[in-house]
């Protein structure tokens, strides 16, 4: 899936790009620890592979979408590498526990895409608050790679969290571990891409943004941008990359930390940039999952999922499976267990004849593993924190999360274990 230490291929980016919410984690924990934290919350790739290069590999080959020339798009929401990640990192023996169990969900043959919320630079010490400042080491870019994902958004309200220098560190160390980052660029203009990528005899365009951002750049002259959602601005970005690509997908960070729905404006937007030439939205920001929609498009079919949730972070460190109070003394982001409910959605696209169609629309539940409550009582001997399908955790943890996960998403969406 990339081209990193792992030794696995990456995907074929053809062209260059441009390169680039309210987010809450809040805890008060009267236990032995008590935190606060809270989350309100043109770089030209270019990969050598050939379509022979990639025979019997089942990448190139549209397997899985039942007709000759189609491709596979997984995607998962936001990476919130909080300090208590950081710290069970630390504990674990690196960032690939955090992420490993996502090894046996990402296929071989998609394109696997998240949004990385949590810039890979400490330039400035990451802090708890309202909003915090998030950072994380370098080291976060090998481990997702190892884990199989492919392409990164960097377009969110916590870009800038470590300046625009820190914005151009994540950026390094992504392309160091062979991973394509998008919604970010020296020209605010260009910033939101496409970067387009080639598979199953298809070329992919994605294209990265965010409602708001939480700071500023802290530079002057020429710096790298995230990209705004500016309506207008992002139908146009989308017209043009459609005109270049066979598949769009259009990644926006927007609406509100633990809203249960999408709001009319947000539909409305969807759609527009729908009308406009993406087949794919995909939503992140208010850390919990919502509806995935499918729709006719000009163009064949599309699917917008409104919010993909959370793919790891430390929200939802006081809950634990069964328990049935949720105190309303609590923060939000400390208590809900649905902001640690993920999902890893995957869709196919086949084109036939010069129209898309959708041809399965699937999803694996996720859960994120979160000790903490036990740690700080000294009731387990290290902090552990990490994602995996929730088919890996106990039955009791199935039975309680799946239902949740399976509401949320909505009928047009195949559960899959």
């Amino acid at each position: 899936m990339c081209l990193c230490a792992c030794g696995s291929p990456g995907p074929r980016v053809t062209e260059p790009v441009a390169v680039s919410e309210p987010v809450a984690e809040s805890e008060s924990v009267s236990v032995s620890v008590s935190e606060s934290e809270s989350v309100s919350d043109s770089v030209s790739v270019s990969d050598s592979e050939s379509e022979s290069d990639l025979a019997g590999t089942g990448r190139g080959t549209g397997r899985g979408t039942g007709l000759g020339t189609g491709v596979l798009i997984g995607a998962s929401g936001d990476i919130l590498v909080h300090l208590k990640v950081i710290e069970s990192a630390r504990q674990q023996g690196g960032f690939e526990h955090v992420f490993a169990g996502l090894r046996g969900v990402i296929e071989e043959d998609e394109i696997a895409f998240a949004n990385l919320e949590t810039p890979l630079s400490m330039r400035v010490p990451p802090v708890t608050g309202d909003p915090p400042i998030l950072g994380a080491p370098a080291e976060v870019a090998p481990a997702l790679a190892a884990a199989g994902l492919d392409v990164l958004s960097v377009s969110n309200n916590h870009a800038f969290d470590q300046m625009s220098a820190g914005l151009e560190d994540t950026l390094a160390a992504l392309s160091g571990a062979g991973l394509t980052a998008v919604g970010a660029g020296v020209d605010p203009g260009a910033a939101a891409g496409p970067v387009i990528v080639e598979r199953g005899g298809m070329r992919v365009a994605f294209l990265g943004f965010t409602e708001r951002l939480n700071r500023g750049p802290v530079a002057q002259g020429d710096h790298v941008h995230p990209a705004r959602f500016v309506l207008e601005e992002a139908c146009r970005a989308v017209a043009e990359a459609r005109a270049r690509a066979d598949l769009v997908v259009v990644s926006v960070h927007w609406s509100f930390d633990f809203a249960e729905g999408p709001f009319r404006g947000q539909r409305r937007s969807a759609r527009a940039l729908v009308e406009h030439g993406a087949d794919l939205v995909l939503g992140h920001g208010p850390h919990i999952l919502q509806e995935v929609e499918r729709l006719e498009s000009p163009r064949g079919d599309a699917v917008i999922a409104y919010s993909l949730g959370n793919l790891v972070s430390n929200q939802g460190l006081r809950y634990f499976i069964g328990r049935r109070r949720l105190p309303d003394t609590l923060h939000p982001a400390v208590i809900l267990p649905t902001t640690r409910d993920g999902v890893w959605l995957r869709t196919g696209f086949a084109l036939e004849e010069g129209r898309l169609h959708v041809t399965s629309l699937e999803a694996i539940p996720l859960w994120t593993e979160n000790n903490f409550l036990r740690w700080a009582q000294r009731e387990a001997e290290a902090l552990d924190i990490h994602v995996g399908p929730l088919r890996a955790f106990d039955a009791a943890a199935q039975r309680e999360r799946q239902p949740v996960i399976r509401g949320a998403l909505g009928d047009a969406v195949q559960l899959r274990p």
